[in-house]
C-alpha cells in the first residue's frame, strides 16, 4: 500500500509523539488496573483514552475513581487543566477556516500541547495540504494514546510486577520539559510564577485542594505581569 507524501511526512514528524505517548499512555493504564478499584480496565482504558485526550486528566482519572469524586469538581479541574487549549486554537482560526466541520470539530477536539507544536511548525504548500497534514498527524497521536492506555491496563491486569514509582512518570515528563524551557531567561519569570502560585495554593489549602486555587493564582498573575513579559519578548526579538 502505497501513501501520500503528505501522509508519509505526518506518520515521520509524529514518530517522537507515538515514543512519548505509549510510554506515558502504559503507564497511565497500568496504574488504572491497579488502582483505580473499577472492573473491566481494559475496557475503560480504551473508552477514556478514545474520549479524552490528555496526559494528565488520564492519570487523574484513577484517584477520582477510587475516591469517587464528584462530577462537579471533575468538570471545574477538566476546566482549569485544558484551558489552555483554547489558547491554542485563536492561532489556529486561519489555518482551520473554510473547512469541512467534521474535520473542524476533529482537529478541536484532538489537539494536544504536542499535536499543537507540529502543526504549527509545518509548511505545506497548499491548504488543502496542510489540512490533510495536520488531520493524519492528529489521528495517529490519537491513535497512539489509546494503544498506549489500552495496552497498560491490559498488563496491569496481567503481569505481577510491582508499579511503584509509576504515578511519577506525568510529573518526571514535565520536569524535564520545564528544564529544558528553563534554559531560556525568558521564560524563567513564568516558571517562578507557576512555582511561587503551586506554593501559596499548598501552604494555604493543603496537598488535596491546592490545584484549582493554584491555578486561579497563576492565571491571575499572568494577566497581571503579562505586558511585562511581552515588552521583555519584544525586546529580545528586537536585539
Amino acid at each position: 500500500m502505497r501513501f501520500s507524501p503528505v501522509v508519509r511526512r505526518a506518520f515521520i514528524s509524529s514518530l517522537p509523539v507515538m515514543m512519548g505517548y505509549l510510554a506515558m499512555g502504559f503507564a497511565a493504564g497500568v496504574l488504572l488496573a491497579a488502582h483505580s478499584g473499577i472492573s473491566m480496565p481494559a475496557v475503560w482504558g480504551a473508552t477514556t483514552s478514545a474520549t479524552s485526550i490528555s496526559g494528565a486528566l488520564q492519570f487523574m482519572i484513577v484517584d477520582w475513581a477510587r475516591m469517587q469524586t464528584p462530577l462537579m469538581q471533575v468538570a471545574l479541574l477538566t476546566l482549569c487543566l485544558n484551558i489552555r487549549y483554547a489558547m491554542y486554537g485563536l492561532s489556529l482560526i486561519g489555518k482551520f477556516k473554510n473547512i469541512t466541520w467534521w474535520k473542524k470539530l476533529y482537529l478541536i477536539w484532538s489537539l494536544t500541547d504536542e499535536t499543537y507544536a507540529l502543526e504549527v511548525a509545518e509548511k505545506e504548500s497548499s491548504h488543502n495540504d496542510s489540512i490533510r497534514y495536520c488531520l493524519t498527524l492528529a489521528a495517529l497521536n490519537h491513535l497512539y494514546w489509546i494503544a498506549g492506555v489500552t495496552s497498560g491496563a491490559v498488563a496491569g491486569m496481567a503481569l505481577p510486577f510491582s508499579d511503584k514509582g509509576i504515578d511519577f512518570a506525568m510529573t518526571a515528563l514535565f520536569i524535564v520539559i520545564l528544564t529544558d524551557q528553563c534554559r531560556e531567561a525568558q521564560n524563567r519569570i513564568p516558571a517562578a510564577i507557576g512555582g511561587f502560585a503551586a506554593i501559596i495554593a499548598f501552604l494555604i489549602f493543603g496537598s488535596q485542594n491546592m490545584l484549582i486555587p493554584a491555578m486561579i493564582i497563576m492565571i491571575t498573575a499572568f494577566v497581571v505581569a503579562r505586558p511585562k513579559l511581552d515588552a521583555k519578548r519584544e525586546a529580545k526579538v528586537n536585539e
